[in-house]
């Protein structure tokens, strides 16, 4: 099969391993895509990763909850308000007059109270939220800068310059939103719908199955919808760490790209695989779009139902203008959580995307960690020596072969031979930036992998072939 050229053709190939079901095969490899069970379990692994970062927030988390709580029992009580105004003093002609503005001025007033109440503890807990949340995204970034630092070669070579800078800005951003999306949101929306539905049958159990008729369908459908939504999240994220890390590369080899007049190869490349990402999001969009009216058509439903049925009520003498007027505006209270828990699902699906990508590189074993009763390297060093040295970047093709050279203390060695001889990769060797495939490194005898890496790179001293400068001063770069 022909190469996808445009972003039209990438799209379209897109479309069909979507139909397919085939886009998780295409992101991890098709022979690297774990099953579905493996692949459920390590979901679960990394959410639990990610409760464990939160566990030291465990207080102001737990703030955030008794504040929703608060807002939520504060909301549930306004229609009553209204009911209360609409039967006890508008329609009741029984009272005075006088009464009767006594009555609405103290509901009013109280009703008034109620909402700024409320909104105080909402936008106190907006406020706490965000504070848990910047924690959060603080310590993860610092962790996460920490692990890839410590990560092996390879596996930062495989990931890019973009993959590294996604992974550390946008990846770690959209995790954050996990704690509102996957724990915050659906549990005080499940609170309020269980205080929406035992109000709405105190009130009448008849209207309240009316009101209720919708929800398990819309429910089941929502869950259906966001599992076919993820796997278009993860494809995005994929791509726009393959963009990064050619924009990262062009950049890094401005010269070449200027010296073999690659301007507009390459803005055409970065506009091609711009294009392909803003169709797919268009494409999740699309999907997210029709459950989105589709809860739109089911509030207003419900508002008809009641109104619909609740005239008859009226009529039988069974509910009340105010029971009528309540309902509605329950329903309201009633499906709002239901849409937030669906609402969330598309942002959920963005953050559990990220956050997979955010704690795979968290619990990734680090760079050569040290063997328990590892030693300081000894000082000074009388001799280095390869013996049966052979290493392979991939798995065999060996590029250093029975390698066998001795150097004592104080003297000086030249690698001399053709490019790709594997001159560099002796000196990697040396560094310990790779170790041997077979045979040792041995250290005045000792094997290299037996000491501390830290002190053992103490010894060293290295002038790259290609200079590279941090962005500072002097002091800065040779400190």
């Amino acid at each position: 099969m022909n190469r996808p050229r445009t972003s039209r053709q990438h799209y379209d190939v897109f479309r069909r391993d979507y139909r397919e079901r085939r886009l998780d095969d295409k992101i991890a490899g098709a022979d690297q895509r774990p099953a579905e069970a493996e692949r459920g379990a390590k979901r679960r692994e990394y959410l639990g990763d990610y409760l464990r970062w939160l566990w030291p927030e465990r207080w102001a988390v737990a703030v955030i909850f008794v504040l929703a709580i608060l807002t939520a029992g504060l909301e549930m009580i306004e229609p009553l308000f209204m009911r209360f105004i609409t039967d006890r003093v508008l329609l009741d002609e029984a009272p005075t007059t006088a009464e009767r503005l006594r009555l609405l001025n103290l509901a009013g007033g109280t009703f008034f109270a109620v909402i700024l109440l409320s909104s105080a503890l909402n936008l106190t807990r907006d406020y706490r939220q965000r504070l848990v949340n910047t924690r959060v995204m603080l310590s993860l970034r610092r962790s996460l800068f920490e692990r890839l630092l410590r990560l092996p070669l390879s596996t930062l070579w495989d990931m890019k310059t973009g993959g590294i800078l996604s992974r550390l800005s946008g990846d770690v951003d959209a995790t954050t939103g996990l704690l509102q999306m996957a724990i915050v949101s659906p549990s005080i929306s499940v609170i309020r719908l269980l205080i929406a539905v035992a109000v709405l049958f105190v009130l009448n159990w008849q209207l309240a199955l009316v009101a209720l008729a919708v929800i398990p369908g819309a429910v089941l459908i929502s869950f259906i919808s966001a599992r076919r939504v993820r796997p278009i999240y993860r494809s995005v994220r994929k791509d726009v760490e393959r963009i990064d890390g050619r924009v990262g590369e062009t950049f890094s080899g401005i010269r070449v790209v200027r010296a073999f007049g690659r301007e507009l190869r390459e803005m055409l490349e970065y506009a091609r695989g711009r294009n392909s990402i803003v169709r797919k999001e268009l494409f999740a969009h699309r999907r997210e779009l029709w459950l989105w009216t589709s809860w739109g058509f089911a509030l207003s439903a419900v508002n008809v139902a009641i109104v619909w049925y609740g005239g008859h009520l009226y009529m039988a003498g069974s509910a009340s203008i105010g029971d009528i007027m309540a309902f509605q505006w329950y329903s309201f209270l009633l499906l709002n959580p239901v849409w937030q828990i669906v609402n969330s699902f598309s942002e959920l699906q963005r953050s559990l995307a990220a956050t997979e990508r955010v704690f795979e590189v968290l619990t990734s074993p680090t760079d050569k960690p040290d063997k328990p009763g590892a030693r300081d390297a000894p000082s000074p060093v009388e001799e280095i020596e390869f013996r049966d040295v052979e290493f392979e970047y991939r798995p065999g093709r060996p590029v250093v072969r029975d390698f066998n050279v001795k150097v004592s203390g104080g003297s000086v060695v030249a690698l001399v031979g053709r490019s790709g001889a594997g001159k560099t990769t002796v000196t990697d060797l040396v560094a310990r930036f790779h170790d041997p495939t077979r045979g040792r490194i041995l250290l005045n005898g000792v094997d290299i992998r037996d000491l501390r890496l830290r002190t053992y790179r103490d010894l060293l001293a290295i002038v790259q072939q290609d200079v590279f400068l941090f962005d500072g001063s002097v002091r800065d770069n040779i400190a």
